[in-house]
C-alpha cells in the first residue's frame, strides 16, 4: 500500500488553497524534481535548496520568517530538526520516502511517506509529486530513474522519447549508465546543476522550471537549454578524472572500493558511488570528499550489504552521523575518527 490517493487529494487541496507556498527541498535529483513538478503546477511560490545534510535544521527558519509563507513544503529530506517545527506554526507537509519519522508532537506537520504503509515501498519523492501535480513526464521520469527507481509510467515516456531511451530499460542502472541512454545523462545534467553555492544551484533550478522539453538541454536548442548543458560540460571533466582515480583504487580481492578526495568548493561523492556501483556491483562502495575537517561519505550496495545496520554500529562511538536508504546512505565523520569508522565497517564485512 503506498501513499493513498486520498492522501494525494489532501496534498493537492493544500496546494491548491495556498497562496504563497515556501518549499524546501533535498539538493539531489529526486529533490529538485519534486519541486519542480509542484513549482510549475502551482505557478506560485518560493524554493530553497537544503544542501550539505540531511537534516533541515532550525537555521531555516529565517526563510520562514523572511517569506511568511501561508504553507510549507518538505520535499525529500529523511529528517528535520526538532527544533525547526518548535520555531515555526506555519503549516507544513512533509513528503519523503526515507525510514519514516514520528512528528505527532506538531500538530501543524503533516507527513507522507509510502513506508508508513509498507516499509518496502521506497518509491521516490518525485514519483510522488508527479501523483500530485501531473507532470512534465520527462521531469518525473528523470528524477526517479535517478533515485534509482524505475517508475511505472516509463512506458509512457518510451511512448513520447523512445529514442532517450537504452535498449535495456527494465533496471534503474542501465538507464542511469548505458552510454546510450540519455535519460541518464539528463540526471547526470541536473545533478551536477545543483553543485555549488544556494543561489548558483537555485539559479539552475529555475532555469529548469522553464524548460519545455528535453531537447532543449541535450540538443542545446534554447539559451536555456544552452545554459544548463553549459554547466553541466565544466564539470564533466573534473568528474571523469575523479571517476578514472576511483576505478584505480579498485583492488580485484577486496570487498570495499574505498575512494577519498579532497575538494572545498564542490561534492560529487553521489555521482562518483552511484557509477562505481555500476561498475562493480559485487563491493560495497564507500566514497568520501575531505572537507573542512569531516569526510563526507556516500556508500552504496547492490543488495549484498544491507547499510543502515552497518552505518549504526560503526558510528558508535565516532562523532558523526548518516542514513538513508538499504542500500544507499550519506554518512559524514570527524577526520579524528574516519579510522575508527571505516575499520567498523570492515570489520563488520569479515563477520
Amino acid at each position: 500500500m503506498a501513499i493513498t490517493d486520498d492522501e494525494i487529494a489532501v496534498i493537492r487541496a493544500a496546494l491548491d488553497q495556498s497562496a504563497r507556498p515556501l518549499l524546501f527541498f533535498d539538493d539531489d535529483c529526486d529533490g529538485t524534481t519534486s519541486f519542480v513538478q509542484l513549482y510549475r503546477y502551482k505557478k506560485e511560490g518560493k524554493g530553497v535548496p537544503v544542501k550539505a545534510s540531511p537534516v533541515l535544521d532550525k537555521k531555516y527558519a529565517r526563510k520562514v520568517e523572511e517569506y511568511q509563507p501561508d504553507l510549507i513544503f518538505v520535499l525529500d529530506k529523511p529528517m528535520v530538526d526538532e527544533a525547526f517545527f518548535d520555531a515555526v506554526k506555519t503549516p507544513i507537509i512533509w513528503i519523503d520516502h526515507h525510514k519514516p519519522q514520528d512528528v505527532s508532537k506538531w500538530k501543524n506537520v503533516r507527513y507522507f511517506n509510502p513506508r508508513i504503509h509498507d516499509d518496502k515501498d521506497n518509491r521516490p519523492t518525485t514519483y510522488w509529486a508527479n501523483k500530485v501535480a501531473g507532470g512534465p513526464l520527462w521531469v518525473a521520469t528523470v528524477g526517479a530513474v535517478a533515485d534509482w527507481h524505475v517508475p511505472d509510467y516509463l512506458d509512457a515516456f518510451a511512448e513520447k522519447y523512445p529514442d532517450l531511451l537504452p535498449p535495456k530499460r527494465d533496471r534503474a542502472e542501465d538507464l542511469l549508465f548505458h552510454e546510450e541512454s540519455k535519460v541518464g545523462r539528463l540526471a547526470r545534467i541536473i545533478s551536477f546543476n545543483l553543485k555549488g553555492t544556494v543561489q548558483e544551484t537555485m539559479k539552475s533550478v529555475l532555469v529548469l522550471t522553464r524548460i519545455e522539453t528535453p531537447y532543449e538541454i541535450l540538443n542545446q536548442t534554447t539559451p536555456r537549454g544552452k545554459y544548463l548543458y553549459k554547466k553541466y560540460a565544466h564539470l564533466a571533466a573534473k568528474y571523469e578524472a575523479l571517476l578514472h582515480r576511483a576505478k584505480a583504487a579498485a583492488k580485484k580481492d577486496d570487498p570495499v572500493l574505498l575512494f577519498t578526495y579532497s575538494d572545498d568548493s564542490m561534492s560529487l561523492t553521489s555521482d562518483l558511488s552511484n557509477e562505481l556501483l555500476y561498475l562493480f556491483p559485487e563491493k560495497l562502495i564507500m566514497i568520501a570528499r575531505k572537507h573542512g575537517g569531516e569526510y563526507k561519505y556516500s556508500l552504496r550496495s547492490a543488495g549484498k550489504y544491507e547499510i543502515p545496520p552497518m552505518l549504526d554500529r560503526a558510528l558508535h562511538g565516532v562523532e558523526g552521523y548518516g542514513g538513508g536508504h538499504t542500500y544507499a546512505c550519506g554518512a559524514c565523520v570527524k577526520e579524528n575518527d574516519d579510522d575508527k569508522f571505516v575499520a567498523a565497517i570492515r570489520t563488520q564485512l569479515k563477520k
